[in-house]
């Protein structure tokens, strides 16, 4: 694989990686269609089964009868309002995109903020989760309802 450099040309509309050159005409950019048809349709398929699933999900996880028995539920609740938020910040992105020039630059920073910050929680969330499982084998008459009770 050869990747000495990389040239652009803007001004005259042509780009070169290595000895390879690419024009600027029409041809090219309309043999790249279906990859941005791909990605409309892989949205909305993930858009059509994230949602309701996680809607789904985070009715369950916050049932009474099912945090009594769980005490990670409320994290497993919190994760799918996570993802849902990731979700929905997705699909303003692509819609703030298709409209190729925004009308609002504080919609964009809302929606670049939710994005960034879900990215940052889930982690977070998956490793809270971690912890209390962990006391919860380490010493497993600890571990309360909802919360986890030191005792000495």
């Amino acid at each position: 694989m050869n990747l000495t450099r990389i040239t652009t040309g803007v001004e005259n509309g042509t780009f070169a990686v290595g000895n390879r050159s690419i024009e600027g005409d029409e041809s090219h950019s309309s043999s790249y269609e279906w990859f941005d048809t791909a990605k409309e349709v892989i949205l909305y398929v993930v858009l059509a089964l994230g949602v309701p699933g996680n809607v789904l999900s985070a009715i369950v996880w916050l049932r009474r009868h099912v945090i009594s028995e769980n005490t990670s539920a409320i994290y497993f609740f919190v994760l799918a309002i996570n993802d849902l938020v990731h979700l929905l910040s997705a699909a303003a992105r692509f819609l703030l995109c298709a409209m190729r020039r925004p009308k609002s630059i504080f919609a964009c920073k809302c929606v670049r903020f939710l994005l960034t910050s879900s990215y940052d929680f889930e982690p977070l969330l998956v490793l809270s989760f971690s912890v209390v499982r962990l006391i919860a084998i380490r010493r497993p008459l600890q571990v309360g309802y909802g919360s986890i009770t030191l005792r000495s």
